[in-house]
């Protein structure tokens, strides 16, 4: 389970690199993407660490409520960073920023885990 959960969370670090630029600066670069990476790999280590507790302690099994379970952390952690990096004129832009970029990082992620558990079954 965890050998799953930590390859979802590098192929979701690896989209990242390409998705994160889409957000920040006025063109596309990939070095945001890297340096945008360099923030969020700590992140997923906590989302891993969520995402194995979420799944141990839950008693509906079902994908929906997991992936709901999964955003609502998400959305929280965003909220924490948003908070950490408080300065009232950028408050409003980077809990925007945090959670648009948490919410799909969480997406991928769910996606990814939940195609390689069925595999992994099959």
């Amino acid at each position: 389970m965890l050998k799953i959960k930590i390859i979802s969370a590098v192929i979701t670090l690896v989209l990242g690199v390409f998705i994160i630029p889409l957000f920040i600066g006025s063109t596309y670069s990939i070095a945001n993407g890297i340096y945008g990476t360099a923030f969020t790999a700590p992140a997923m280590l906590a989302a891993v660490v969520i995402s194995v507790v979420i799944e141990k302690y839950s008693k509906s099994k079902n994908v929906i409520f997991m992936y709901i379970k999964h955003l609502l952390c998400a959305l929280i952690f965003s909220l924490l960073f948003s908070l950490v990096n408080f300065d009232i004129d950028t408050f409003k832009d980077t809990i925007y920023l945090a959670s648009l970029i948490g919410s799909i990082y969480i997406t991928i992620f769910v996606i990814f885990d939940y195609l390689l558990k069925s595999l992994s079954k099959s």
